[in-house]
């Protein structure tokens, strides 16, 4: 087994796909949100969002959705494939409203974010703090 494949092994062993995932999809988000409050006063903007729980299953296939399988780089991605991008959802805007902007929802979401991003970093800090202990210790 070459050198990239015991690597590869051991990282996806150890969930570093997933973790690059959580943590891509959760800065994703961030640029979203932060859109969102910068253009608080934009009239007709349209506040944007994901459903990260929801893009996150399909990023990492744990969901009962089918995806088509790609042969071909030059293919289109069906279903719920992972090279899709994420769903952005926009808001409605109400009646007598410039925007969509809530920038009470904007500000608690972007803190919401921020945590699940920093747990998902030292999440991902412990594995392969993990895994350094587990290869020089004697």
């Amino acid at each position: 087994m070459s050198d990239t494949g015991l690597s590869k092994m051991i990282f996806d062993k150890i969930g570093v796909p997933n973790f690059r995932k959580y943590l891509s999809l959760g800065s994703f988000r961030h640029k979203l949100i932060s859109g969102n409050m910068a253009n608080l006063s934009t009239p007709g903007y349209k506040a944007e969002d994901i459903n990260f729980q929801d893009e996150f299953a399909r990023l990492t296939k744990q969901t009962n959705h089918v995806a088509g399988a790609l042969t071909n780089p030059n293919h289109i991605p069906l279903g719920q494939h992972e090279n899709k991008p994420p769903h952005v959802e926009k808001a409605k805007i109400e009646d007598g409203d410039v925007n969509s902007v809530d920038i009470d929802q904007e500000a608690s979401n972007l803190a919401q974010n921020e945590l699940l991003y920093t747990i998902g970093a030292q999440l991902l800090q412990k594995k392969f703090q993990t895994l350094k202990t587990a290869i020089t210790s004697k």
